[in-house]
């Protein structure tokens, strides 16, 4: 869950950046002027920032003031969306996504989200520490504020719906808005904490991730990165549900689009591969049969490189011996290593990688397509200064290290 911060200040804030004032923002929601400005002084110690330069006639936003006004409007623009695609038909500009919007609590969105994530109220009660009737006051009083079946109710618990996890996801990269805010705010301190959350994708070059790391360790010390190994489906889903920054490997064919953009770093087209010292390797000239006659060892189906082994596969005189099916890259190079079988692998693995010295890659023609490496990220994703400075650096690393045959 995001750091805990007080949405109705939030709102209030804005309420005082758009009318120019603590005056006018307090006439402009109905508040008295005290109690506004109680709740920017409330605001400003906890971003640990002076966030208005309070002037007789009104106020101006500081330095400081605006860079978090920024990632407020974008959080309430996020909300205004999620309510606008839950309700199916609303514009962002009706003053019921509005009103709506400004009704939901703290509390009623994070008991949302939590069961949407973890699949239950009791669970959603075990991860936010609260008792499973908070959980479920919360779960009706949100569903009351927005008219829409958010939860499917059973017997032995209650779930998200599918509007509801929709609804959830979106709420969630909202929030996320004032995480990061935390962050350029500390930026534009000079100081160098932050964090970027990195999924990993198979055959991707370790090192190239490592260096960058260690170049943004050098410039900012106290950053914070961390890696996430998964299939692309999994990595694709935490990415949408701001629970990873961005997504490194292979690009997709066609391309995802939608709420996702991606961006080419290197190209790295796949080689057929086998252990050093095995009977093919070295060889000038390998035919389909001295192909047909190995073992072969294949990611699982729901992969791209399974899609092109088995075109490849299909192009032999006979379909060879399939004896592993992984999706473990750890256990085919394994198998690699200690026996005659055959596999596809990217030409960076080969190059870059430290068991790559174990490997060899065969002079046969590597299969027809074009495998690029790249960059996954949101579309509307907005990065800290330490997540661009880790994003330049890797640019850099994989401009620098691509495979010399890439092409």
């Amino acid at each position: 869950m995001e750091e805990a911060f007080s949405l109705r200040r939030l709102f209030l804030f804005d309420a005082v950046c758009r009318t120019g004032g603590i005056g006018q923002g307090a006439n402009s929601v109905g508040l008295s002027q005290p109690a506004v400005s109680q709740a920017m002084a409330k605001l400003e110690a906890h971003f640990g920032a002076l966030l208005l330069d309070r002037r007789h006639g009104g106020s101006e936003l500081t330095r400081q003031g605006l860079i978090l006004h920024r990632r407020v409007r974008r959080m309430l623009n996020q909300m205004e969306q999620a309510v606008a695609v839950l309700l199916d038909g609303p514009a962002l500009s009706s003053p019921l996504v509005g009103k709506i919007c400004r009704n939901l609590t703290d509390t009623q969105i994070r008991c949302h989200i939590a069961i949407a994530q973890a699949g239950s109220a009791a669970e959603a009660a075990r991860l936010l520490r609260i008792s499973q009737p908070a959980v479920h006051r919360a779960a009706r009083e949100i569903e009351h504020t927005v008219q829409v079946a958010l939860y499917r109710r059973r017997v032995h618990g209650v779930s998200a719906t599918g509007p509801g996890m929709e609804f959830a996801r979106r709420l969630r990269l909202a929030l996320h808005e004032i995480t990061q805010a935390l962050e350029d705010l500390s930026a534009a301190r000079g100081q160098t904490r932050g964090r970027i959350s990195v999924g990993v994708l198979p055959l991707v070059p370790r090192r190239w991730l490592a260096r960058a790391m260690g170049q943004l360790l050098r410039i900012h010390p106290d950053a914070v990165v961390s890696f996430w190994e998964g299939a692309h489906d999994r990595m694709l889903a935490d990415l949408q549900f701001g629970k990873i920054d961005i997504m490194v490997g292979a690009l997709r064919d066609p391309r995802l689009g939608g709420s996702v953009v991606e961006v080419d770093l290197f190209a790295d087209p796949y080689v057929v591969v086998v252990r050093r010292g095995h009977r093919l390797a070295g060889r000038p000239a390998i035919t389909g049969h001295d192909l047909a006659g190995c073992d072969w060892v294949v990611p699982q189906t729901d992969m791209p490189r399974r899609a092109v082994i088995e075109a490849m596969l299909a192009t032999l005189p006979r379909r060879p011996r399939v004896v592993v099916e992984t999706s473990s890259l750890a256990m085919m190079t394994a198998m690699l290593t200690e026996s005659d079988c055959v596999t596809l692998l990217s030409r960076s693995q080969i190059s870059h990688e430290d068991w790559g010295k174990d490997l060899e890659a065969l002079a046969v023609a590597a299969p027809k397509g074009r495998r690029m490496v790249g960059l996954t990220m949101r579309q509307d994703w907005l990065a800290t200064p330490v997540q661009q400075a880790f994003i330049d650096h890797l640019f850099r690393e994989c401009r620098d290290g691509a495979p010399a045959n890439a092409s």
